[in-house]
């Protein structure tokens, strides 16, 4: 195979793979679950490129899949690891798992990705860009609280406002409680969210309280797929941050 021929094997994996994780997003977002059937359907639907890959690799030049396989292993102990931790979820770590086995090279599609293959592992750059990401998510309900609530509330509540929102109580459904009716049946706030449930729900709304603050049960899905779109045009930012730093 020619070089415009791998190019376009990998924009069709990098479609497939990209459809499959958006679709995954926006069941995470709904229900919170990623049935196993996704992650099934996403190795089988790239399967054919990736042995095809495989077998050009090999035939040319099949040092770099030596160091692959390392780093193949290397994720998914890495992905179960933080698992176990309970840093994320089951659908996260599979997610992660089935990047690792369908990139074992960084995928390059010029003039992508800009600013380096960080070490060379892909589905490292997406956890690592991730991580990287969530700081923005901060930032956004912080501006999001400034503009709604405006000011004066930032002093009495920094907390909320970077980690948290104020929303109807009818419309609460992931997201944990920063207040809450205790068993005196007064309003309560805590720094430390608690999680939220039926019981918690109505006592609420039976105190007549229309709107309280809450901080969003985020999908950790949402950033593993930002964290996908940014290895794939930039690269491994964290790499390109360290390396700025340190020169």
């Amino acid at each position: 195979m020619n070089s415009l021929e791998l190019e376009i094997l990998e924009i069709v994996k990098v479609s497939f793979v990209s459809i499959f994780l958006i679709y995954a997003c926006s069941l995470d977002i709904k229900s919170r679950v990623v049935p196993n059937r996704v992650w099934k359907a996403m190795l089988i639907s790239v399967s054919p490129i990736l042995v095809l890959q495989l077998y050009h690799n090999i035939t040319m030049d099949p040092l770099p899949l030596l160091f692959s396989v390392f780093g193949v292993l290397f994720m998914l102990i890495l992905s179960y690891f933080i698992y176990t931790i309970g840093a994320y979820g089951g659908a996260d770590a599979k997610a992660l798992m089935c990047l690792s086995v369908i990139f074992p090279l960084y995928p390059s599609i010029d003039p992508f990705p800009i600013l380096n293959h960080g070490f060379g592992i892909f589905s490292f750059s997406i956890l690592a860009n991730s991580v990287i990401f969530t700081p923005f998510m901060i930032f956004a309900i912080l501006l999001r609280n400034i503009f709604k609530e405006g000011f004066e509330g930032f002093f009495k509540n920094p907390l909320y406002y970077f980690a948290g929102y104020r929303i109807s109580v009818e419309k609460i459904k992931f997201h944990n409680l920063f207040e809450f009716i205790d068993e005196n049946g007064e309003l309560r706030r805590v720094k430390r969210a608690i999680e939220s449930d039926d019981n918690k729900l109505l006592l609420l709304k039976k105190a007549g309280i229309k709107e309280i603050w809450v901080t969003p049960a985020l999908p950790f899905m949402i950033f593993i797929t930002i964290g996908y779109f940014g290895a794939l045009i930039f690269g491994d930012i964290l790499v390109e941050i360290i390396s700025l730093i340190f020169g």
